[in-house]
């Protein structure tokens, strides 16, 4: 059997879990000069970062938090927009004044700007809540009670830059599997090549036991994949006949 082909043809998740195996079954031999050897130690180095990389991430979390609070931030916009556009025709002249000098900052992009650009959109709030903010406004909030709600709208607005920034963050700086996959592959097979090189020029019974673990571990990972493909041949073959 080629071992070593085989590593090539399991998913990344396969040998994720080949990787772990080798290493345990290393570490629990109580063979010292398998666990010193500078292919294992490549192993276990080349194996801690291809783990981290087939992690399965929490991408769909984040992106329902940032959804969310894109939702929320449009939300609370859109009431402020209606609420100032009201006060236009109050009978209070110091209101209406107050609430002309607010529309003119909201009503920059006009009332719904969601169908601009991600970053489009975000820029436009923020030089809307930057405006809002500033002290010839300080007045006209007070007067139409919305300072903690413009307080509201920027603190949405911070929260959102931090999520959508964060994960473009985590994105930018995480290895994909795929990118390590070539050099797992070859530090596996580094190791197997050592393990069956000292096994058969030695004839020492702890490396000879070693491999044939090793061998097992494989063996292991391609049961698990015929099973898999036993499995999906099964659904194939009792599903109900497609109707035209």
């Amino acid at each position: 059997m080629n071992y070593k082909t085989k590593a090539n043809r399991i998913g990344n998740e396969s040998l994720a879990k080949l990787g772990m195996r080798m290493i345990d079954t290393v570490d629990k031999s109580g063979n010292e000069d398998a666990k010193v050897s500078k292919f294992y130690v490549n192993l276990v180095d080349v194996n801690a970062r291809y783990q981290i990389a087939i992690e399965v991430g929490n991408e769909k979390q984040v992106k329902e938090a940032i959804d969310a609070k894109y939702n929320e931030r449009n939300v609370a916009f859109m009431q402020m927009y209606s609420y100032v556009q009201g006060l236009l025709n109050s009978p209070d002249a110091d209101m209406k004044a107050a609430a002309i000098l607010l529309f003119e900052q909201l009503d920059k992009y006009g009332k719904n700007f969601s169908k601009d650009k991600i970053a489009d959109q975000s820029l436009h709030y923020g030089i809307i809540i930057e405006a809002l903010k500033r002290p010839e406004f300080t007045v006209a909030k007070i007067k139409t009670l919305l300072t903690n709600g413009v307080a509201n709208l920027n603190q949405l607005q911070l929260d959102y830059e931090l999520l959508y920034m964060g994960r473009g963050n985590t994105t930018a700086t995480k290895i994909a599997a795929s990118n390590l996959r070539q050099e797992m592959e070859k530090a596996i097979k580094l190791y197997l090549d050592e393990v069956t090189w000292m096994a058969n020029s030695t004839d020492n019974e702890a490396w000879i036991t070693l491999r044939s673990t090793i061998e097992q571990r494989f063996n292991e990972v391609n049961v698990s994949m015929t099973r898999k493909k036993d499995s999906s041949t099964a659904e194939e073959n009792t599903s109900p006949p497609a109707t035209v």
